[in-house]
C-alpha cells in the first residue's frame, strides 16, 4: 500500500517561551505533522510524542523538511510509526486526528541549538539552554491552543512516554486517556549513567568545541560513539548476533588501528556512523540530558508520587502501560513499580508485558502486539464520528 505524502507544518510562537530553569527563548518555532481530519468539535485528537532520536514525522512519506539541511536522510522519509498509524490501524486516521511535534532543542524543524539566535543570527550552539520534559509538554500545550484543541488522548513510546506523563500531570483536565509504551516515570541509575557516557562521548570529540562547531566539522565520531553506547540498550542483547549482518565490514571512518573481526562490531559501527549523518550532536545532548534528569516526582513541591499524580487521579484519566520483557532502557521491574505507583494513586490502569526478542525497539517492529489494547482504550468513552 502506497504511503500518503505529508508535509511538516510550523507554528511560530507569538511571544517568548520561558523554561523552568528561568531561561527565555525568543522566536520559538515548533515543527509538527497532522494525520487524519479534525472533527468540527476538535475532540478526536491523539497527541503523540516521539522517542529520543525520532521526529515529528510519524506517518506517511515526507521527502523534505525545510530547515533541516543535510540531516533529513532517505531513512527519515518514511514515518517512524507507519505500522501503528493509518486507515484501520490502532491509531486510526479514519476516526482520529494524530498530531506529533518535534521537541524543543531538536534538529528536525523545531527551534534547537543549530537554529539562529535572534540576538545575532548565529547558531545558538552552546548558548542553547537545558530543556526539561515539563517544558516540552508546555510547548505542546501551546501548539494545541494555537489549533483550538482542548482535550486529547496521549500516547508516547520511550522518552515520549515521559513527556506524555508530564503533560498529563500538568494538564490533566485536557487528557482523555494516557498510553505509555516502553517508558516509565524516571530513568534508572543504570540508564542515567549510560546517557552520561553518551554525552561524554560527544563532549570528548575534538570537533565538538564546547558545542560551537557549526562553522566547522561536526563532531560525528563522538556522536557515532554515543549512538553505539545507546544502541546496545535499544536491542535485545541476547539476539544481537542474529540481528547483526553476517558480513564483517570495514572501519567506517571511526577506527584507526582496530579492524572489526565480528559481525556485531561491524553492525554497531554501521549503526553509529549512519546515525551521525542524520542527527545533530547538540540536539542529542539536550534530549539525552532531559531523559536522564526526568523524575515525575519533581513535578510535586513535596517530591511525592501522590502529589505529582493528584491531578491525574482527580481527572479520572485511564492509563494503558506496556512493558517489554527484554527492554534494557525501562526494565520490567521498573515498569511494575510505575504501575504500582499509578494504582496506589487510585488511577485506573491496564498493564501488559510484551514478550519479545526485539528489546526496547519492539514497539517499532511488532505493532500487532500492541494493537488491541490501544484500540480498546481509545474506543472506550470516545464519541463515534463519521469522517
Amino acid at each position: 500500500m502506497q504511503l500518503p505524502t505529508v508535509q511538516t507544518r510550523f507554528l511560530d510562537l507569538p511571544g517568548s517561551f520561558s523554561l523552568r530553569n528561568g531561561a527565555v527563548l525568543d522566536k520559538v518555532r515548533v515543527a509538527y505533522e497532522q494525520y487524519g481530519a479534525l472533527t468540527p468539535e476538535k475532540d478526536n485528537v491523539i497527541l503523540l510524542f516521539h522517542a529520543l532520536s525520532g521526529s515529528q514525522h510519524a506517518y506517511g512519506y515526507n521527502p523534505e523538511v525545510p530547515g533541516t539541511g543535510s540531516l533529513w536522510k532517505p531513512e527519515n522519509h518514511e514515518g517512524w510509526w507507519n505500522s501503528i498509524i493509518g486507515s484501520g490501524k490502532p491509531l486510526d486516521t479514519d476516526r482520529f486526528c494524530i498530531i506529533c511535534a518535534n521537541y524543543l532543542g531538536g534538529c528536525y524543524g523545531t527551534t534547537g541549538p543549530a537554529s539562529p539566535s535572534p540576538a545575532d543570527g548565529l547558531p545558538y550552539g552552546s548558548r542553547f539552554p537545558h530543556v526539561e520534559a515539563a517544558d516540552q509538554a508546555r510547548l505542546q500545550a501551546f501548539l494545541l491552543d494555537s489549533l483550538g484543541i482542548e482535550r486529547i488522548h496521549l500516547a508516547g513510546p520511550s522518552v515520549g512516554g515521559l513527556i506524555a506523563l508530564s503533560f498529563a500531570c500538568q494538564f490533566p483536565e485536557r487528557v482523555r486517556s494516557f498510553i505509555s509504551i516502553g517508558s516509565g516515570y524516571r530513568a534508572s541509575i543504570e540508564h542515567r549513567l549510560s546517557l552520561f557516557e553518551q554525552i561524554l562521548a560527544i563532549e570528548l570529540d575534538p570537533d565538538f568545541r564546547g558545542g560551537d562547531y557549526y562553522q566547522g566539522p561536526a563532531p560525528k565520531k563522538g556522536l557515532a560513539f554515543a549512538r553505539i553506547i545507546g544502541h546496545k540498550s535499544f536491542v535485545y542483547q541476547e539476539g544481537l548476533e542474529q540481528r547483526a549482518r553476517k558480513e564483517v565490514g570495514g572501519k567506517s571512518g571511526l577506527l584507526t588501528w582496530m579492524t572489526p573481526t565480528r559481525s556485531t562490531q561491524s553492525y554497531m559501527l554501521h549503526q553509529g556512523t549512519k546515525f551521525a549523518e542524520r542527527f545533530d550532536a547538540n540536539a542529542y545532548i539536550r534530549i539525552a540530558d532531559m531523559w536522564a534528569e526526568f523524575d515525575i516526582r519533581d513535578h510535586a513541591p513535596d517530591g511525592t508520587f501522590k502529589t505529582a499524580l493528584e491531578g491525574f487521579r482527580r481527572a479520572g484519566i485511564p492509563a494503558l502501560v506496556f512493558s517489554i520483557d527484554t527492554d534494557c532502557c525501562f526494565r520490567p521491574a521498573e515498569q511494575q513499580d510505575f504501575v504500582a505507583q499509578l494504582e496506589s494513586a487510585r488511577i485506573p490502569v491496564e498493564f501488559h508485558t510484551i514478550v519479545s526478542t526485539k528489546g526496547h525497539d519492539s514497539f517499532l517492529l511488532e505493532p500487532e502486539l500492541y494493537a488491541e489494547p490501544i484500540r480498546r482504550i481509545l474506543a472506550e468513552g470516545h464519541p463515534e464520528h463519521t469522517p
